[in-house]
């Protein structure tokens, strides 16, 4: 099959490759952004749709990050797939510290008092409200009990998370907006003006060729 890898990897190395790609975390960097500069749209479209990525990529809502990106780029009308790959930004590496400084301002912010929460209880205790909520949705047809932990999951994590994810957010999918706009634009005058040449170099290369062709032997 076409582009499939002949040794198969096992599901080790694919873990670790998350974490420690082979070619470097500056290397796939560059790839991400060669690919997004390389997209068939408008600088604006594209720049937008990739701070749209990174984002989403802060809010507390885990595991629907594309479905939030595809709702605001449909919204503003930005570029889909610059959008997902920039969600990449958020990756098992970057989702600790995303969580920490996110709680940590939206706790400031808040005034709330600053608790010292790794992400492995922050994880837990998301992947618990989600539990909670399945249980609040059953006591509603009298299938289960009422949880008691969920309203204090939402004034403790979420909201703090949520408020200070979105400025997070804000700010550096505003700065990914304004680095990658004049860098795409320039990136793609530069392609049309060699496309343009090597046309001119082959329209060029034809008439003299027909003038060639045309003189008498």
């Amino acid at each position: 099959m076409v582009f499939k890898r002949r040794d198969k990897q096992t599901y080790s190395q694919r873990l670790r490759a998350l974490f420690f790609p082979q070619k470097g975390w500056w290397r796939n960097i560059k790839y991400v952004s060669h690919r997004v500069k390389r997209l068939p749209d408008t600088p604006h479209k594209i720049a937008l749709g990739a701070g749209i990525g990174v984002f989403v990529c802060f809010s507390p809502i885990l595991g629907v990050h594309m479905a939030l990106a595809l709702i605001i780029v449909y919204i503003l009308r930005a570029n889909l797939v610059a959008s997902f790959i920039t969600t990449m930004f958020g990756n098992p590496v970057t989702y600790p510290f995303i969580a920490t400084v996110s709680l940590g301002l939206g706790r400031t912010i808040l005034g709330m008092n600053a608790k010292d929460d790794d992400f492995q209880s922050l994880h837990s205790a998301f992947w618990q409200a989600f539990t909670d909520i399945w249980q609040l949705i059953k006591s509603w047809f009298g299938l289960a009990e009422r949880p008691s932990g969920l309203m204090d999951f939402l004034s403790n994590l979420f909201m703090p998370y949520l408020i200070g994810g979105t400025i997070i957010g804000f700010v550096l999918g505003a700065i990914t907006y304004f680095l990658l706009k004049p860098v795409i634009h320039a990136y793609q005058s530069r392609r049309q003006q060699m496309m343009s040449e090597k046309r001119a170099k082959r329209l060029a290369h034809r008439e003299s060729k027909a003038d060639s062709d045309e003189q008498p032997i």
